[in-house]
């Protein structure tokens, strides 16, 4: 290699190795601007650039810039790879498994078949957001109370509406409204649970829309979920709590991941279901990003799984939820023998 091309090729292994370090920071942070937010957003594809800077100083035989691109290599690989990948499932002691199915309907447009069907098949509970009035009127036609008969819904035009579906019987919660936010909640009721789970659905508002103001939007709408995620936890008490939806925000943004206190786990984190990217679905290329979640609390994920919905542009989310119930007693039936 010429020494003119050597330089170039440590150049550009070198801004490699900074942008990949510059997501190590940003993700350390609060986000507080759109660069910094891209700049998060791309966090689970860097140990990809990082790994390709160590390559190209590799072939240009610079040793100690190396081991320098090595451990930004690893420090990328520690972050991301463990909230994929490393599964910590709780142990709740007696369990029912409960299936949510959570999913972003863009502005109502999702196939009525094919979402109903899937819920049908797969689900006990359904978060949904941005549920219309003729995506409600669709769904019913399809025959969605059939097999979920409950409901508390809130339709509204384009991406205002939410809604909650179950097979359980729902009692409504009053949540507060919010600009730039929409969250509707329910207690529900399963049969041997110890306590009534509390189960909702959130939809924070993109950070980057053709809308002046949006990531300000955005920075208030998560710190008004982090407000309605505690309230949540001190009115369900012991009960499990449930949170589904797109709530526009990656793990590696640090607002995202102060939501999880208060004794709330991200169902991808907890199962390590690995990377699935929920958004965009619509496109000539795979989904990036990982902007759909479901959180519990006083519970555990088993299994998540991504799922795509025609006509929409998230793919939805399938959690399998272990909610605590109360032991059977023995049955007076039982024989002990020694």
């Amino acid at each position: 290699m010429s020494g003119r091309r050597r330089a170039l090729v440590t150049v550009l292994a070198a801004a490699a190795l900074v942008l990949s370090l510059s997501t190590v920071v940003v993700r350390a942070h609060p986000i507080s601007n759109v660069i910094e937010l891209i700049a998060a957003v791309g966090s689970p594809y860097t140990p990809w650039m990082a790994l390709a800077g160590v390559t190209l100083l590799a072939l240009c035989r610079r040793i100690f810039a190396t081991i320098a691109a090595l451990a930004v290599l690893a420090a990328t690989l520690v972050i991301q790879v463990p909230w994929y990948y490393f599964a910590r499932t709780a142990d709740v002691g007696a369990h029912a498994d409960v299936n949510v199915l959570s999913s972003n309907l863009w502005k109502g447009r999702a196939d009525e078949s094919s979402f109903v069907g899937l819920a049908k098949d797969s689900a006990d509970v359904i978060t949904v957001s941005e549920l219309t009035p003729e995506a409600v009127a669709r769904f019913s036609q399809a025959g969605i109370e059939e097999a979920f008969p409950y409901s508390v819904l809130n339709p509204a035009p384009n991406a205002g509406g939410i809604g909650l579906w179950s097979r359980f019987p729902l009692t409504a919660v009053r949540t507060p409204k919010h600009r730039d936010t929409t969250i509707i909640a329910a207690r529900v009721q399963i049969l041997g649970a110890r306590f009534d789970p509390l189960i909702a659905s959130v939809h924070i508002t993109s950070p980057v829309t053709a809308e002046p103001g949006s990531f300000d939007a955005w920075q208030r709408g998560i710190a008004a979920t982090r407000a309605d995620l505690d309230a949540f936890a001190k009115s369900a008490g012991s009960a499990a709590v449930i949170v589904g939806g797109d709530f526009n925000s990656t793990p590696d943004m640090r607002q995202f991941r102060d939501l999880l206190t208060n004794g709330y786990r991200d169902a991808v984190d907890q199962t390590g279901a690995g990377f699935a990217p929920t958004f965009p679905s619509n496109k000539w290329f795979p989904p990036a990003l990982v902007i759909d979640h479901v959180l519990i609390r006083n519970a555990a994920a088993s299994s998540v799984r991504a799922k795509n919905i025609p006509g929409s542009d998230h793919r939805a989310l399938l959690a399998t939820i272990r909610v605590p119930i109360d032991p059977a007693p023995p049955s007076s039936a039982t024989l002990i023998t020694n």
